[in-house]
């Protein structure tokens, strides 16, 4: 039978420092995919990927059993992400820390379930909804990645990007529509770029 993180952590914390490498194993697909969705880039997200663990192993004792461990994980990566890139590309954060979201898109009432089946209906490939959400700004990429790679609630959305939960179920709302108009404008819609 397999282990739960809260043994694993309680295992390593209790000398049996092997059974890291479990987590490590565990985890190292999320990690790297939420550093590379964050970096664009598969050699930043390797870096980011291995810092990120080496924080984990240092902190490890920081770890509250309350705490869902992916979540603790991904709010790590995110920060590991975000200080790893202002160092090597002085990139403007600006956007990762607007409390109320963009404004580039109005602020309207939308069915989230008949949007995203729409979405899916229309883009019939993964590499074309790819290239759509590569164009959203960062923040917007962070929310859906989390959401639909990692299958967070929007609960734990909130704790890993350190935002109210109402501003993340704006901000995954408003990455709907973002991606709606990118993906199929409607007649008379400017694309959004």
């Amino acid at each position: 039978m397999e282990m739960t993180d809260a043994e694993l952590i309680r295992s390593i914390l209790d000398g049996k420092t092997a059974m890291f490498s479990v987590l490590v194993d565990r985890y190292s697909r999320d990690v790297y995919g939420f550093a590379f969705y964050l970096t664009k880039n598969e050699h930043d997200a390797n870096d980011i990927a291995q810092e990120s663990f080496v924080k984990v192993w240092k902190n490890l004792k920081k770890f509250k059993p309350d705490q869902k461990f992916k979540s603790w994980l991904l709010a790590i990566t995110r920060n590991t992400a975000i200080d790893y890139m202002r160092k090597r590309r002085h990139v403007v954060f600006s956007d990762f820390d607007d409390e109320n979201g963009s404004n580039l898109i109005e602020d309207t009432l939308v069915d989230e379930e008949r949007l995203a089946d729409e979405i899916a209906e229309i883009a019939e490939s993964t590499v074309h909804v790819n290239s759509a959400v590569r164009k959203l700004p960062d923040f917007y990429r962070s929310v859906l990645a989390l959401r639909y790679d990692e299958d967070l609630s929007f609960e734990e959305i909130s704790e890993v990007l350190k935002k109210p939960l109402n501003t993340v179920k704006s901000q995954h709302r408003r990455a709907l529509l973002a991606l709606r108009k990118i993906i199929a404008p409607k007649d008379g819609e400017k694309p959004y770029l």
